[in-house]
């Protein structure tokens, strides 16, 4: 049902309204109509969902999106309906995964196409809303919401008044009882720049941006992420380059002569490393359900003592957790490279647990080569404290990284990378959860996205051959690192052409400087609600209906009902904030279905 039929709301029980309908509104959705028959019987619910691109795919995954942009995700590793393993209240919704949906062959051999991943997301959402419970009507709205007014005046944050939903598309205003802002990454407005300079992002990858650089231009690139990843392929293939095997398989890049000269660098000076090869080496174990240390419960029994810290009380047994998975597999898939049996070492890695020193003593006494060892400064910052005599000698040893990461992450012993990617996913999942249950107060959470932030840069890497690109392209001299902790200026009318620049350096090459007309931020926005962009949260903040945390910029909630809080310290209970998530997997008991799961009942009962 189309937002164009009018909402006639006599006698309906309630009406819930979400906005933004991406993967996460998307899911939400379904969790809302899996849970009506059993909380709701044939009452008469009103759903509406606000969003101006098609529902389910949302603004990222939009389908008319160039081929070139892929999933960092396998294929098979993603889904949207929660299957069995889910612990919830609902009742689980099996379905295909993206590669099952999909059945075609995969970039990469995994690997999906953003705009397909688009496809199966807008198939989920028509899937799951063709037949509705007895009692509901769905309104889909493709428009932007712009205002939400309280109809019982300048209060009510309790919950005890309605809500007009005003819509920039000319539709009368609607009223909802409860209300769920799920728009994802929120863009925020560039800072300025002088004049005669041009600066592309912070965002996604802007094909029609990028098509304005122009062939062989210098391009200051802050960022070496996913978003870099994107901009390089529209900006090398996307203008006609090609990539091919040399003799002995390496990848080289054959340029059209259209590309711009990339001078790139980011705080860590060094890419994403790729995913796995997907799948698992024959022969690795099957990573374990859940951690074994860092555990939900584990970290909240910590986190309930007088005065404690993340940094404290929970980091140390994530640090644990990461190498257990660490050694378990280097033990299963080399165990020639060890000198104790796993089920010795495992023994005295519990009761070493909480003493650092003592895990470093353990392995330097099992694992005779430093580096099979888990040293995670050592993979957090590559880069820390090197210098180099020239530009020419930092990109040689960049270019060496580039292929070992590459080599140890696609080869026959990945499985020690693997287990390192799946560790960091499950415990992402347990940070993720004592945030969004409420068990991490603002000083915690903004330690805990500090500190894994590494969890990002290990484990959120392109596919391989994305990396494997990257090196060629490097080979080619189309992309120049500038080095960890770059820094870049806008400088008004003393460059070298006399004209404004930006100008990019580091203390990785004391003295080399990069100059250019352009200046690409190759990374998503950090959140701040003084430049927000999207008009409903723009016009909450100003009138102090939503406050920042401790976060960087982020809305301050309260609990796991994801309520927000205002700037006079009120919780609205009838409004929730579900931010962005990444996709789950299936078969894991996903954190995402299950915090949906207890959303979507909340907005259904009155609890």
């Amino acid at each position: 049902m189309d937002g164009g039929q009018l909402n006639d709301q006599a006698g309906a029980a309630r009406t819930l309204c979400l906005i933004g309908c991406g993967p996460r509104g998307a899911s939400i959705v379904e969790r809302i109509l899996a849970n009506v028959p059993a909380l709701y019987g044939g009452r008469p619910l009103d759903l509406h969902v606000v969003d101006p691109c098609p529902p389910g795919a949302g603004r990222t995954w939009r389908t008319d999106q160039p081929e070139l942009l892929w999933m960092n995700s396998a294929a098979e590793q993603v889904t949207m309906y929660p299957d069995e393993s889910v612990d919830c209240a609902g009742p689980p919704r099996p379905g295909p995964t993206t590669a099952t949906w999909l059945g075609s062959p995969l970039h990469d051999g995994a690997y999906a196409a953003r705009r397909d991943q688009g496809r199966y997301l807008r198939h989920f959402f028509e899937t799951v809303t063709r037949e509705l419970p007895p009692g509901v009507r769905l309104f889909v709205h493709r428009a932007r919401a712009v205002d939400l007014r309280r109809t019982g005046g300048a209060g009510a944050p309790d919950g005890g008044g309605r809500q007009q939903v005003v819509l920039d598309s000319g539709e009368p205003p609607f009223l909802a009882d409860r209300v769920v802002f799920a728009q994802g990454h929120t863009p925020v407005l560039a800072e300025p720049v002088p004049a005669g300079l041009t600066r592309i992002g912070p965002g996604p990858a802007d094909p029609d941006a990028l098509e304005r650089i122009p062939p062989g231009a210098p391009v200051v690139v802050r960022g070496l992420g996913l978003v870099f990843i994107d901009c390089l392929a529209l900006l090398t293939e996307g203008r006609g380059g090609r990539f091919v095997r040399a003799p002995g398989g390496t990848l080289r890049y054959l340029p059209s002569g259209r590309e711009p000269r990339l001078y790139a660098g980011s705080r860590r000076g060094v890419p994403l490393p790729p995913k796995p090869a997907y799948p698992a080496p024959a022969g690795a174990p099957a990573p374990p359900a859940a951690p074994r240390f860092a555990t939900v419960e584990g970290c909240r029994a910590r986190l309930s003592a007088p005065g404690a810290s993340f940094g404290r009380e929970v980091w140390p047994l994530v640090v644990a957790e990461l190498g257990w998975w660490h050694y378990r597999a280097l033990f299963a898939g080399q165990p020639g490279r060890t000198r104790t049996t796993w089920q010795d070492f495992d023994a005295q890695y519990a009761l070493l647990l909480t003493d650092p020193d003592g895990l470093a003593k353990l392995a330097r006494s099992a694992v005779p080569d430093p580096a099979d060892r888990f040293d995670l400064d050592r993979l957090a910052a590559p880069l820390a404290g090197a210098r180099f005599d020239g530009t020419d000698a930092l990109q040689r040893r960049l270019r060496g990284h580039l292929a070992e990461v590459l080599r140890r992450r696609t080869g026959p012993a990945r499985g020690v990378e693997t287990a390192l990617v799946d560790g960091l996913q499950r415990v992402g999942a347990v940070i993720e959860e004592l945030w969004r249950s409420g068990d991490l107060d603002a000083d915690q959470v903004a330690e805990a996205l500090e500190r894994f932030a590494l969890g990002t840069y290990l484990s959120s890497g392109p596919p391989p051959l994305r990396a494997a690109q990257l090196l060629a392209l490097a080979e080619a001299g189309i992309v120049t690192f500038v080095g960890p902790g770059m820094r870049v200026e806008a400088v008004e009318g003393d460059g070298a052409s006399g004209g404004a620049v930006f100008r990019a350096s580091g203390p990785a090459v004391p003295g080399a400087v990069h100059e250019a007309a352009v200046l690409l931020d190759a990374r998503l926005a950090a959140p701040a609600s003084d430049r927000v962009t999207d008009p409903l949260l723009r016009a909450l903040f100003a009138r102090g209906e939503l406050s920042e945390d401790g976060a960087g910029g982020m809305p301050q909630l309260s609990g796991a009902g994801l309520h927000p809080v205002d700037a006079s310290g009120a919780v609205h209970r009838d409004r929730i904030v579900a931010g962005p998530a990444q996709f789950p997997r299936p078969g894991t008991n996903a954190v995402y279905f299950r915090q949906n799961d207890a959303l979507a009942r909340l907005l259904l009962t009155d609890e």
